[in-house]
Formats: structure tokens, sequence, C-alpha cells
């Protein structure tokens, strides 16, 4: 008697509510977050290599074209001032550095993700030269 009782309970449970199977996330929605979590650890290895001071939570990448990235940190020494790296993943190698002003309460729009870093778009802070 219990055990036609278990056998409905775990069905009822192993479904989910639209009947449908639940779907795994898609192979590139997965690798996308782990090559921005790859592309974020190496614009932090650059920049303790090139003595710059990250703030511990700001930080932003954004895939502008395959294989090509912008990252973003916020400076932990330097208030209201950012990093802007563009990385190629294929090479493994930074190919652009320049520091920018952080415009205080802009926020990245949704569609290029990030932590919430309001930096100028490219081509709008101060530049400098890579060290």
């Amino acid at each position: 008697m219990l055990l036609p009782g278990v056998i409905l309970v775990s069905a009822a449970c192993a479904t989910p509510p639209t009947g449908r199977s639940p779907e795994p996330p898609s192979a590139y929605s997965i690798q996308q977050e782990l090559g921005q979590r790859d592309v974020i650890q190496a614009g932090e290895e650059y920049a303790r290599n090139n003595s710059f001071l990250l703030a511990e939570a700001d930080s932003e990448a954004v895939e502008l074209r395959p294989n090509y990235w912008r990252i973003r940190f916020g400076l932990a020494d330097k208030p209201g001032r950012g990093l802007e790296l563009e990385f190629d993943e294929l090479a493994r190698q930074v190919t652009s550095v320049r520091e920018i002003e952080i415009i205080p309460g802009e926020l990245p729009r949704p569609a290029e993700g990030g932590s919430g870093l309001g930096v100028p778009g490219a081509g709008q802070g101060r530049g400098v030269p890579a060290p």
C-alpha cells in the first residue's frame, strides 16, 4: 500500500508544472560565461603585472566580436577612474589599454551585461598609453 503512494509522489515530483522536461542551458551560453570569466581573469592578471590596483567588485567584460573582448575594471586607488582593456582571446594578449573616467550613477545597458560599473562607451574616456 505504501509503494503505490511513493511511486505516485515521485512521478509528480519528476514532472515540472509545464509537463515538459527541464532543458539544460545552451552550450553557447555556457561557453560565453566561461569565456567571460577567463577573459576577466586574464585582464586582472595583466593589471596586477602592470601595477594597477583594481577595485574588488567593479568589472565587466563584453565580447565585441568573436574572440575579441572589452574588459573594464574600477581602480581602487583612483575613485572615479577605471581601466579599460581590449583583449584578443585567441592570441591571449591585451591589445589596448587606457584609463577612463567613471561616470557616477550610470549603468551599462542590459544587453552589455557587466556588474554595474558606470563607465563611458569606447572612445569617450581619456586614454593613457599602455605601461
